[in-house]
């Protein structure tokens, strides 16, 4: 099944263990949606899809999606940009008191289901894009980008050239050998190649990397600035504060299996849950 593509799988089992299964909402008490104290979460989504069967770690209903978007709007979340999550973070602007970053993953052709949704809602989110071999076909199109960088609310985030996942040989793998000069210079290849590319299609800058499965080190952190990048996006969960590294911003997995009660305490926690696919009657 697609949506379990073969580099989404190590993408998941690659993950840190995740919290233990959240617990159904009926025998939970309400959480309310938190004023903006312990910092701003930005969640990581992947496909939204119009099945609701294959809710899970990387893929999200388009329902469920949306109903996390209302629960935003209706409870005052404010979506912002990851520009001005970094100028927070370095404490150069104050956010709204609840402050949310929303990024999609991979350039899935399927997140085209959730913009009318954002685009309803007055959203601001950011997608990172595969420009080597993430083009076309499961993945977004390069006119499907470019119509995306024309949205003033939406922004484009560099994701690499080629998304190398192999754990025994990802970007990683390539600088921690201090030998191998070729390793940098195709780490470098990644980080500077994607950055160009997208950048030239574009026409505008794209200062901010996602790293692959979320596997990065100190080597690469300064491969990126070397390639010109300003902001680095992780998978370490968690929230991001002002006087927070803008080189480290944490990010908190979107499982699509779980229900609105859970939603609300990752975006007060940060921290990903796993659950069991609900029960629906459609």
């Amino acid at each position: 099944m697609r949506y379990l593509h073969g580099r989404l799988w190590a993408f998941v089992l690659c993950l840190p263990l995740l919290a233990s299964a959240a617990t159904p909402a009926a025998k939970q008490a309400p959480v309310p949606a938190p004023a903006q104290r312990g910092g701003v979460p930005v969640l990581i989504y992947h496909e939204v899809v119009t099945d609701t069967r294959v809710e899970g770690d990387t893929v999200i209903s388009l329902a469920n999606f949306s109903e996390q978007m209302q629960l935003l709007a209706d409870e005052g979340w404010a979506t912002i940009g990851i520009d001005e999550l970094v100028r927070s973070m370095k404490g150069e602007i104050t956010l709204p008191a609840n402050a949310v970053v929303l990024t999609f993953e991979d350039g899935w052709k399927s997140v085209l289901n959730a913009t009318p949704v954002l685009e309803r809602l007055g959203f601001k989110a950011s997608f990172m894009i595969i420009p080597g071999n993430g083009i076309g076909g499961d993945y977004l199109g390069w006119s499907d980008i470019e119509k995306l960088a024309k949205n003033p609310r939406f922004g484009i985030v560099s994701h690499t050239m080629s998304h190398p996942w192999d754990q025994r040989n990802n970007l990683v793998t390539w600088v921690q050998d201090k030998a191998n000069e070729r390793g940098r210079q195709d780490a470098l290849y990644e980080l500077s190649e994607s950055k160009r590319v997208l950048e030239q299609r574009l026409a505008r800058p794209v200062p901010q990397l996602a790293w692959p499965a979320g596997w990065f080190d100190d080597n690469l952190v300064k491969l990126a600035q070397e390639a010109g990048y300003t902001a680095l996006l992780t998978t370490e969960a968690g929230l991001n504060r002002r006087g927070d590294d803008v080189l480290r911003i944490r990010r908190t997995f979107v499982n699509g299996a779980c229900d609105l009660l859970t939603f609300r305490r990752t975006l007060a926690s940060g921290q990903t849950y796993t659950c069991q696919p609900r029960s629906r009657n459609d």
